[in-house]
């Protein structure tokens, strides 16, 4: 009887298993599998991919047939590439042929490109450009790693000289210019661009070796300074500005909080009293005279350029001069 019993509760379990698995379906596991041709395909779960997808922290690529695609993809307008394993590619890309731009998103790049300091230029086709370059009534050169560069350059046998924002100009960059007015001492000079070969001689013309240490090392921006100026920033800019940290020299500008770099600054360099400085800017600065140095980039892809102006008391006393707005700065 206790038998009998036993082989029911057997029984009926058995039949309860098999009524759960036909109602719940086992979880496929996300797998990755190669047809006979050689394609690549991704499943996940019971689910067939196609689009983008992310796996194990890289991004795929899947077409309607739910295979991996490699090479050249555009989707939505945008190309981006794929290498041979599928993974999609950012930075520089050499497709076996050219060199191409992709930025962090994977999205191909075009137009100017500022790389680790360096502008490139990257034609409609996202290529990189290679040589002389007509854009916009300008002409510039970049070499045959693509780098922009300026100075005094020599192509098929022509003399060419290209200013510190890398167009091409009849002559050498200026290097030294009228005294102000108002100044004990002015000066004007370029960076020089690639080796120095841009901006003259190197001798005479730009601030002396102690005044431009004096500009030359790292800031940081600090608090906000009231003058008789009309500022041409909001609160929310002039917060953005304070904090951050920007390293000048002779060659470039850097913006090391954003890590952008910005080649051949022209500096410009005066002198003035600081009863001057008080009585035109409404600000007491200490020492018995200021230090003034403009500095101005070229910011190539807008094709515009953006000046500030660093003022350095003989005592040590600093500001930065950006929009209308003061800022007191800290070395």
């Amino acid at each position: 009887m206790k038998n009998l019993k036993f082989k029911k509760l057997v029984v009926l379990a058995a039949i309860t298993l098999a009524a759960t698995a036909t109602v719940i379906p086992i979880k496929a596991s996300a797998a990755w599998k190669q047809s006979d041709n050689g394609m690549w395909s991704y499943t996940d779960g019971n689910s067939a991919i196609s689009g983008w997808k992310l796996i194990e922290g890289k991004w795929y690529f899947f077409d309607s047939s739910s295979i991996m695609k490699t090479g050249w993809v555009n989707d939505g307008g945008k190309w981006y590439y794929l290498e041979t394993s599928g993974t999609m590619k950012t930075g520089w890309i050499n497709d076996g042929a050219k060199w191409y731009y992709a930025a962090p998103s994977g999205d191909m790049q075009t137009g100017w490109l500022n790389n680790n300091g360096s502008w490139y230029y990257l034609n409609s086709s996202g290529d990189m450009h290679t040589g002389l370059l007509d854009i916009n009534g300008k002409t510039y050169y970049l070499s045959e790693s693509g780098a922009m560069k300026t100075g005094n350059i020599t192509v098929n046998g022509v003399n060419y000289t290209f200013a510190a924002s890398g167009e091409k100009t009849a002559s050498p960059a200026t290097t030294q210019t009228a005294t102000d007015a108002t100044a004990t001492d002015a000066t004007t000079v370029s960076s020089g661009g690639s080796g120095g070969s841009g901006g003259g001689s190197g001798s005479g013309g730009g601030p002396s070796k102690a005044s431009a240490e004096a500009l030359y090392g790292t800031w940081t921006v600090g608090d906000y300074v009231a003058s008789n100026l009309d500022s041409k920033m909001t609160d929310d800019q002039i917060a953005l500005c304070q904090g951050q940290s920007i390293t000048i020299t002779k060659s470039s500008i850097s913006f090391n909080d954003y890590n952008i770099t910005i080649p051949n600054p022209s500096i410009s360099a005066k002198t003035i009293t600081s009863s001057d400085f008080d009585n035109k800017y409404n600000i007491n600065i200490s020492g018995s005279k200021v230090q003034c140095f403009t500095a101005t980039i070229n910011i190539i892809s807008l094709e515009k350029s953006a000046s500030v102006t660093v003022f350095i008391s003989d005592d040590g006393d600093s500001y930065a001069l950006l929009r209308g707005t003061f800022f007191k700065l800290e070395k």
